[in-house]
């Protein structure tokens, strides 16, 4: 992988935000673009803390205020913390079009990073917030929502429908981030009856290839408030959808669910199309 662009909330990255798109870019040494822009009303108002060096935000200001006072000194600090890190970074103002423009920029990278506080951007009632919902469905690469509390991923977890999107979904995961081979890998389907017994063995001779250890787990019951039960128990997790908009994904991502899957999310989601 050679670059990521972290799409921020506004002008400037939430603090765990900054911290996940870093993790990524050390561990697969990949150039970070910082994508900033406005919101129509008002944008978060970051404050730098010099124990982590880091930035956090903090209340609301007026986004014209903002525009003529802080956006340059908000990049020039995220290109310094990035230097801080040892990482190798770039920014991008984008005044108006803002989907379509980075929609464009992701033709030619390799993963969006989405801030998960863009999912309730000032202004918007929907959950997850439009702008949210368009990468997710017609970004040109894979899209991974930052999670509400960054920690260091220790388990992969594949959501596995026998779709071809769903295995897309997979190998697109371990081609991107073969770095995240040390982590535990689980399969986890919603079905009544189990993985057919020469399916079964396909992937797990897949995963072994790609992870060092896994396992395969089968929830009972309907399969969205199952998969939503099972998923909101996990930490230090990467969860991996395929087809957001086409599938359980997009029926997962109903108003119901997205407060609690997106606004605090406790993991990061990783969704590709097929």
């Amino acid at each position: 992988m050679e670059k990521i662009l972290l799409v921020m909330c506004g002008a400037a990255p939430t603090k765990n935000a900054l911290n996940f798109a870093c993790y990524l870019s050390d561990i697969t040494r990949s150039r970070l673009t910082g994508i900033f822009f406005d919101n129509e009303n008002y944008v978060s108002d970051p404050l730098l803390t010099e124990e982590n060096e880091m930035l956090y935000s903090e209340g609301v200001i007026p986004a014209q205020s903002l525009k003529a006072e802080g956006i340059t000194t908000h990049m020039r600090t995220f290109e310094e913390t990035c230097e801080l890190k040892g990482i190798q970074a770039s920014v991008k103002y984008l005044e108006s079009n803002v989907p379509e423009d980075i929609i464009a920029e992701s033709s030619f990278a390799d993963l969006i990073i989405a801030d998960a506080a863009i999912s309730c951007l000032p202004g918007t009632q929907e959950a997850p917030s439009p702008l949210l919902q368009q990468l997710m469905a017609n970004a040109q690469c894979p899209v991974i929502i930052a999670p509400a509390a960054f920690t260091r991923i220790n388990e992969v977890v594949f959501c596995y429908d026998g779709t071809p999107s769903s295995v897309f979904a997979m190998k697109q995961l371990s081609y991107l981030l073969p770095e995240l081979g040390d982590a535990k890998a689980t399969i986890v389907q919603v079905n009544n009856e189990d993985i057919p017994t020469a399916e079964r063995k396909r992937i797990i001779t897949w995963l072994s290839r790609h992870f060092e250890s896994s396992d395969i787990v089968t929830l009972k019951g309907k399969s969205e408030p199952a998969l939503f039960d099972y998923l909101l128990k996990k930490q230090d997790t990467l969860v991996v959808m395929g087809a957001y908009g086409r599938s359980i994904v997009s029926r997962l991502f109903k108003r119901s669910h997205a407060d609690l899957l997106i606004k605090t999310l406790a993991y990061p989601l990783f969704i590709t199309h097929y």
